[in-house]
């Protein structure tokens, strides 16, 4: 249940991808080598400090996505499954070009660092110059099974 009382059929938080924290090393590292020349104390407490900040950061600004049987939320966008169209999950070998040549720049994104699986949603409101959702999922198959369930 959300905070206003309604089922939450499907809840996802997009973590980035392992690749994303193995990269997050090489700052406090840099960090820890330039402070190191003036104290070593400071220097393991700044890596240990900058490492738990950038995961705290990339925790907290993960997307979330949340399904009810009245709406779809991603992120920061928030839309009534009344205005959602067809759904696609999007193959890996065409996920490069779905976020780059294929791109609409109207449509609404929100894709995560080292996360392969994508899904788009088309817009049928006349009102919302957004023609499609493209983002991120670690489970686009399911996600993309109950929208069809639910909006048809």
């Amino acid at each position: 249940m959300s905070k206003n009382g309604v089922e939450i059929l499907y809840r996802e938080r997009v973590l980035p991808g392992l690749s994303f924290y193995v990269a997050t090393i090489f700052v406090p590292v840099a960090i820890y080598l330039i402070l190191l020349a003036f104290s070593a104390d400071a220097a393991i407490i700044s890596l240990i400090a900058t490492e738990i900040i950038m995961v705290l950061i990339s925790a907290l600004a993960a997307p979330a996505i949340e399904l009810s049987r009245i709406s779809l939320r991603v992120g920061k966008a928030n839309l009534p499954l009344a205005v959602l169209g067809e759904t696609f999950t999007i193959a890996e070998q065409d996920a490069f070009n779905e976020r780059g040549k294929h791109l609409n720049p109207a449509a609404f994104v929100r894709f995560q660092i080292g996360v392969r699986g994508l899904i788009k949603i088309q817009v049928n409101d006349k009102a919302d110059p957004t023609p499609y959702l493209l983002f991120s999922s670690r489970r686009p198959q399911q996600l993309a099974e109950l929208l069809k369930k639910l909006t048809s």
